[in-house]
């Protein structure tokens, strides 16, 4: 377990790495914007949506604060499958003992098999969990009241969890198969600036092919990048 000073570190790291990937996500909508064609200028929607559009420094620091936040709860959760689902050290194990060895095959299918209940237990529990988390903070930071609150869950909950499906399961077996404790979340984070930086690829890709009219709609799918 770590100890509170070693949980500081890696909250700070976490806020940091979630803060990082909401400046790569704004800059890249900007870059968007300016490089949209020459033809759209002269529509006078565009014009004043890109005259809006600027920098939110608030908007990465919202971010930097819910990452610092969850840290602890996403820790005691890894920390808590840890011990529910003791897998041992699978890599030293390989290391030590023959490939053709009874012990370390028998080794490896319990270590897999904790691992996939890990797994199963972490998507079907935690990760809805942490999609809640992240919209409901995020929108009660936003100052949203709570019909808004209801209209966001209602429109990004789902989108954003199954989105999430196509990525965190994967990266989540590499995180309990081989990622000490004190690292998994270090190693989400890097995970996550990457989905971020998805994220701002897809959002910048939907407002270029959305209606003026529709806008509002895409950006509560997506929620704050």
């Amino acid at each position: 377990m770590a100890t509170p000073r070693q949980l500081a570190k890696i909250a700070l790291f976490n806020g940091s790495m979630v803060a990082t990937g909401n400046v790569i996500a704004q800059s890249f909508m900007l870059w968007s914007e300016r490089a949209a064609p020459a033809a759209a200028d002269s529509s006078p929607a565009v014009g004043r949506r890109e005259s809006a559009l600027s920098y939110d420094p608030l908007q990465t620091l919202r971010f930097f604060a819910y990452g610092v936040a969850f840290t602890p709860i996403s820790y005691r959760w890894h920390a808590f499958l840890n011990a529910r689902f003791p897998t041992g050290d699978i890599v030293a194990g390989s290391l030590k003992q023959s490939a053709t060895t009874p012990s370390k095959v028998s080794s490896l299918s319990r270590s897999t098999g904790a691992v996939l209940k890990r797994l199963a237990v972490d998507q079907t529990v935690f990760a809805p969990f942490a999609t809640f988390s992240f919209i409901g903070g995020m929108g009660a930071m936003e100052g949203l009241g709570p019909s808004e609150l209801v209209e966001r869950f209602r429109i990004q909950y789902l989108p954003l969890l199954i989105a999430g499906y196509a990525l965190w399961p994967a990266a989540q077996v590499v995180n309990f198969s081989i990622v000490p404790l004190a690292y998994r979340i270090p190693f989400t984070s890097v995970v996550g600036l990457m989905w971020h930086t998805y994220l701002s690829w897809t959002s910048a890709r939907l407002k270029t092919n959305t209606m003026p009219s529709e806008m509002g709609q895409a950006e509560a799918l997506l929620g704050p990048l």
